[in-house]
């Protein structure tokens, strides 16, 4: 099991620079193709009854097309000078709703890579929302600030569900990599299948150090995040349900903590 399909968001953002950076060093460190993908927001305004739309004039509209244009034209050029030209560097572009033209693309993807907001920041994940909960595929949430050569030392947050399950698995081309590997538990039900999750990586070639902490008073996702410092993690690995909001992750307002404070990059399973 590999990587050879990696899709990444080319939305037109400080950390482009960084995300392409990132992408093009896992492309080749699993000898994948490199797909990315820039969406074009739609020229109209959605009206405000049902499904009508409110169009904007001719000269709005051509406006926005002319800014569309000069966006595309800048972030395919970041695109171009950072992963090259040639079969194994591909170009998309679309045009209407970022997150669901972004998911429908990672169905043939193996692995996707997007923007997350900076610590501490307050806008809704909308995007990464949707390609969590639709890509079908793992969603690795980088953010703005990203940099190094991610995956040397990886968290996996463990609480016996499928979910959980389904994440570890799916990183298990990051885990082959890793200089270390941390399996997590946060509490005492979380933590009763930790010794056979350990076993199962194990048998995949990995070392696996397990652990488990006391349940907070507070938010899990604090505790994990101060465990992957603690841990000096530069990736941390979580499931996901397949509901139709992030706050329904397997690990609830844990994983909007980690959304909102993170620091480091984040491998959401499918």
């Amino acid at each position: 099991m590999g990587y050879r399909t990696i899709l990444v968001e080319l939305a037109d953002d400080s950390g482009l620079e960084a995300r392409l950076q990132v992408a093009r060093t896992l492309a080749g460190r699993f000898d994948a193709a490199l797909i990315g993908m820039h969406v074009m927001p739609p020229l109209f305004i959605p009206g405000s009854y049902g499904e009508a739309a409110a169009y904007l004039g001719p000269d709005l509209i051509e406006a926005q097309r002319a800014a569309n244009q000069e966006t595309r034209e800048r972030v395919q050029a970041v695109f171009r000078n950072l992963c090259g030209e040639g079969a194994n560097a591909i170009w998309q572009e679309a045009e209407g709703d970022r997150g669901a033209l972004l998911a429908a693309a990672a169905y043939t993807a193996d692995l996707v890579l997007a923007s997350r907001a900076a610590a501490g920041g307050t806008d809704a994940p909308d995007v990464l929302d949707q390609l969590v909960t639709a890509a079908g595929v793992p969603v690795l949430a980088l953010p703005p600030d990203v940099s190094g050569d991610l995956g040397q030392a990886v968290l996996v947050a463990w609480n016996g569900s499928r979910e959980a399950a389904r994440a570890a698995h799916d990183a298990l081309p990051f885990l082959r990599e890793a200089k270390r590997v941390i399996l997590c538990a946060v509490g005492e039900a979380a933590a009763k299948s930790l010794g056979a999750a350990a076993a199962m990586l194990q048998r995949h070639g990995l070392a696996v150090h397990s652990q488990q902490v006391a349940e907070p008073d507070g938010d899990a996702g604090e505790v994990l995040l101060a465990q992957a410092g603690s841990q000096g993690a530069d990736l941390l690995v979580m499931g996901a349900y397949g509901h139709a909001r992030l706050r329904e992750l397997v690990f609830g307002g844990a994983t909007r903590h980690v959304l909102r404070e993170a620091t480091l990059p984040v491998l959401f399973g499918s």
